[in-house]
């Protein structure tokens, strides 16, 4: 299995003459991301990649922009989402790939989700409101600017007030899990939601598990049916990388990796981090047994 840092212009350019290479964590501004779903599809092309996957927070709206894109391009996309679950109290997130986008079933469960985000942001305007930070929903909206609303878009809403200024410190002071801010996602059990993603032919990946999750989560979720781990991350050490490539052989999981870009200049790019292109082929004879 295959993947890869950028590390030189010119280690990357060797690397890409010797493999084919993806980033199968990306994000548009359909949720918290920067760019349109044709401007990462443009990105990927850029950076020499075969292909890319468009895995925004409880939505596909940009899935089809993104193929669209990818056709003009020559560049393969592969459908994905990235889908909020629970373990218990620890919030998860699950990403789907190869799945039917256009499910009604899938669809209706990120209709819900849309409204549940929707009504979070209130309840945090509403506690920001009452820390004595004057800032409004309209606001906030205007940050979304449509997409699936998320705790980033309030913290953008902090910095155009002029409250903070920067992202870091709107979830250092307000947002943050631990913060005075902070309001709780609605639960949905991960068991639950990867049997969706399987019910939609698709596959459940556990993303960035080295960010904050122990082993007993990681091994739940396992046994709920978990496809595979998101081995490849920019957030992941050397150590971490070894030790979840173990889990997956152990497991008989896939792998997957990517740069979890959002956009911005002094964010990670599309093509920064990624995985072999036979990940995908994985993927797909896995989803296969789904569909």
């Amino acid at each position: 299995m295959y993947f890869w840092v950028r590390t030189s212009l010119v280690d990357r350019a060797d690397l890409y003459v010797r493999y084919n290479l993806t980033d199968l964590h990306t994000h548009s501004f359909c949720s918290d991301g920067l760019r349109t779903p044709a401007q990462a599809v443009e990105e990927a092309h850029k950076a020499r990649l075969q292909a890319m996957s468009l895995t925004d927070h409880d939505t596909v709206e940009g899935v089809d922009e993104a193929m669209k894109a990818g056709k003009e391009w020559n560049l393969e996309v592969i459908p994905g989402t990235e889908l909020s679950a629970h373990v218990k109290v620890r919030e998860v997130h699950i990403l789907a790939y190869c799945l039917e986008w256009k499910n009604p079933e899938l669809l209706e469960h990120l209709d819900l989700l849309r409204i549940e985000r929707q009504q979070r942001g209130v309840a945090i305007v509403e506690l920001l409101n009452n820390l004595g930070v004057e800032l409004t929903l309209e606001e906030v909206l205007q940050e979304a600017s449509g997409g699936s609303l998320g705790r980033p878009h309030i913290a953008a809403a902090l910095v155009s007030r002029g409250v903070v200024t920067s992202k870091d410190e709107a979830f250092e002071r307000y947002l943050g899990d631990r913060s005075p801010a902070f309001s709780p996602k609605p639960y949905h059990s991960a068991a639950d939601v990867i049997d969706l993603v399987h019910r939609v032919g698709g596959v459940a990946i556990l993303a960035h598990p080295g960010t904050s999750l122990p082993e007993t989560i990681i091994l739940q979720l396992i046994n709920a049916g978990l496809d595979g781990l998101e081995v490849f991350h920019p957030a992941h050490q050397a150590p971490q990388i070894e030790y979840y490539t173990q889990l997956t052989v152990q497991h008989n999981l896939l792998q997957s990796g990517g740069s979890d870009s959002h956009g911005g200049p002094e964010g990670v790019g599309i093509g920064d981090y990624g995985i072999g292109y036979e990940a995908i082929d994985a993927m797909r004879q896995r989803a296969a047994s789904y569909a």
